[in-house]
């Protein structure tokens, strides 16, 4: 089916506004009228994978169908950005290795260090947490455990894989490519079992407030480049519940783009040598 057999009514403002509140309320996610060309092109898409042809079909089989489940990780697929690489913003990554990683280690004598990567998108981040964690030699391997996050099923599972194409080094140099993947087919590389076998993947929605007592506490909680695809009522709600998950002078890792000024200030803006990075003050 065609974009044009679509019924060209079904996208009134009361089916946007609908629409939009069933996946605010879902993920968090804020589309309003100036993502309205995006959405609506997204929800097209999955409306002609599904051969629906009005938006009110589209919005039961969200709600009722026995495979809405099914339905609603596709769209989250579809309507979210999942561009990351390895060792991405280096200047952060810079402090969490050389000044947040060897102050934890020391506060924490010898307890188990928890890293939380919420957010992980295809894995990135994570296994370049752990390679800075390796090559810090501050802290045995098995003593840290880190949880990585993301609400697209799809995205979690190719992390899982662990197999990159070239795009995602584009920030390091050859070197970094085969000391800590191996040749995978034609331009693919694939993460070694050894950092692989330190990351615990899971699916995970932040927006879901009553499952963050399931996780546990942090030392580091890394959120880059997520909040800002939410509203303000909802990066609170959100940062909120990392606050409460991080231990006493425990670090939360934001994109340099994203800021917490009139989101909280129960977070202390720190300045280390290498970058600003939020702290949760101990009591």
């Amino acid at each position: 089916m065609l974009f044009d057999d679509i019924d060209k009514n079904h996208f009134s403002d009361e089916h946007y506004r609908k629409l939009s509140s069933l996946i605010y309320d879902r993920t968090g996610l804020f589309f309003g009228e100036n993502s309205r060309f995006f959405l609506e092109k997204r929800i097209e898409l999955r409306m002609t994978s599904l051969n629906l042809k009005g938006l009110d079909e589209y919005i039961r089989y969200l709600m009722f169908d026995s495979d809405s489940e099914k339905e609603w990780d596709a769209l989250i697929a579809t309507i979210t950005t999942n561009e990351t690489y390895f060792m991405r913003e280096e200047r952060q990554l810079k402090c969490f290795k050389e000044d947040i990683l060897p102050e934890i280690v020391k506060k924490r004598a010898g307890s188990k260090i928890r890293i939380w990567s919420a957010g992980c998108s295809s894995g990135e981040e994570p296994y370049s947490i752990v390679i800075l964690i390796k090559e810090s030699k501050c802290v045995p391997e098995n003593n840290v455990e880190i949880l990585a996050t993301d609400i697209n099923s799809r995205v979690v599972n190719k992390a899982k894989e662990g197999v990159y194409g070239e795009s995602s080094f584009r920030s390091v140099d050859e070197k970094f490519k085969t000391r800590w993947f191996t040749p995978d087919g034609e331009q693919k590389w694939r993460i070694k079992d050894e950092i692989k076998a330190r990351v615990i993947f899971q699916k995970f929605n932040l927006f879901e407030l009553d499952r963050y007592a399931l996780l546990g506490n942090f030392d580091v909680i890394f959120c880059r480049n997520v909040i800002i695809y939410f509203d303000m009522e909802a990066k609170v709600k959100v940062v909120e519940r990392f606050y409460d998950k991080l231990n006493n002078g425990g670090y939360l890792l934001l994109g340099h783009s994203e800021s917490l000024i009139s989101v909280t200030e129960k977070f202390k803006l720190i300045h280390l040598p290498s970058d600003l990075v939020y702290r949760k003050e101990p009591q």
